[in-house]
């Protein structure tokens, strides 16, 4: 996967050789790339170009930008939205089936009963599989401890991801300020093993770990 952005001299290559981690020492260049890459991904047209194996890619498909290490929220709604579909899927398969159909049968006959005295006709016309999932607040354990615990929430995330969506590029901002080096280097380690497709962005070069392909871009827009 590659990403390229006509103020950086080189391309930002993510082959899973190392993290890729660009130190933008420029404030107003760090903003303008954030802000273009978060409006390339809300779908307006700029010059931030991702592919992938020579084929461009859509980048609200297709990245995703993690900025808050303080409290990550791992409920997001397209992923929801995602384990949703997927739950329904497996509702309605043969295995599941006649089980799904038979809670359903169970809803429509509690609603009768409950509306018995009612001097009126009740029907449920929206009883479904689907509109069963979404009404029962669907959400994804949340439960991690220390700083470890979050970068692990992190990882997760990412790895329900791909699951249930598709491979995607997670862009990191700053996240480097929140997090000692030891739990960092294992975030990269463990990125790299699990093949996800990870970029660093960062304001300030700390110390450069092992698994880190370091780009730094100084306050005079000089690349090295």
């Amino acid at each position: 996967m590659k990403l390229s952005y006509p103020e950086f001299s080189e391309v930002i290559t993510i082959d899973g050789s190392g993290v890729p981690c660009i130190i933008i020492e420029s404030r107003s260049l760090l903003r303008t790339f954030i802000c273009d890459i978060l409006s390339a991904i809300e779908g307006a047209k700029n010059d931030l170009v991702l592919s992938d194996g020579g084929q461009t890619l859509d980048p609200p498909k297709s990245i995703e930008v993690i900025t808050d290490f303080v409290h990550f929220d791992m409920n997001k709604k397209a992923l929801l939205n995602k384990v949703v579909t997927e739950l329904e899927r497996v509702a309605l398969s043969a295995e599941h089936y006649l089980e799904a159909h038979s809670l359903l049968q169970e809803i429509e006959r509690a609603i009768n009963d409950w509306s018995f005295s009612f001097p009126c006709d009740i029907v449920p016309s929206k009883v479904s599989v689907s509109a069963l999932l979404k009404s029962v607040g669907i959400e994804l354990r949340d439960e991690y401890e220390g700083h470890r615990g979050e970068v692990e929430k992190i990882l997760d995330y990412m790895e329900l991801v791909r699951e249930f969506d598709r491979d995607k590029l997670f862009i990191t901002v700053n996240m480097r300020a929140f997090f000692d080096d030891s739990i960092i280097s294992q975030f990269q380690k463990t990125a790299l093993s699990h093949g996800f497709k990870l970029l660093m962005i960062e304001a300030h070069a700390y110390n450069k770990l092992d698994f880190e392909k370091r780009t730094v871009i100084d306050t005079d827009l000089c690349e090295f």
